[in-house]
């Protein structure tokens, strides 16, 4: 009788150590899927729509001649050549990449609304030149406003700016938004 009773007691103590095990196993599990979730980072027509508008939006830089005044798009690509060593100034003395930022800046800030109190918490925008010659991409401006920071989600989008006097390659121009 001593010896049934012993038996049993195995058995039950080996099925309490594999059900511990496989808990175990499911929270390690949870842990791991829950704890390193990413948010997603999805493709917004709105932002890209916002970065391509917002591209022809004409500022109060003239390069060459006073009427001639260049739109945020030109900026980016006399930005670009201040960037490789010609140095460029709009007419009245300001560095175009100074008055790039300045006109992005409140663009941005206007049409995004960065706030604790709003949906928009925070904005990235990146501006680089790449290349097919080179793998390295050449950065021209980043803006960032408010904190990456608990986003529920992450919207961008991009604008690509066709470039041929610099060879093959094209000047990106990369937005993402993250949500609350």
């Amino acid at each position: 009788m001593v010896r049934m009773e012993s038996k049993g007691q195995h058995e039950i103590a080996g099925f309490v150590l594999i059900v511990l095990i496989v808990s175990v196993i499911g929270v390690v599990f949870l842990t791991i899927t829950l704890g390193n979730q990413d948010v997603s980072r999805q493709t917004s027509v709105e932002i890209s729509n916002l970065l391509q508008a917002s591209m022809y939006h004409t500022t109060d830089c003239a390069i060459n001649f006073i009427p001639q005044y260049r739109d945020l798009q030109d900026l980016i690509k006399e930005c670009h050549k201040d960037k490789t060593g010609n140095f460029r100034e709009c007419l009245g003395g300001d560095d175009v990449c100074q008055v790039l930022e300045e006109n992005l800046k409140e663009i941005l800030d206007e049409s995004l609304l960065i706030g604790e109190g709003n949906v928009n918490k925070a904005y990235k925008l990146d501006i680089y030149f790449s290349s097919e010659e080179e793998l390295n991409n050449e950065f021209i401006l980043s803006l960032e406003n408010g904190i990456f920071n608990n986003c529920t989600s992450i919207v961008g989008g991009s604008h690509p700016i066709p470039v041929s006097t610099f060879g093959f390659g094209k000047i990106e121009t990369e937005l993402l938004v993250c949500k609350s």
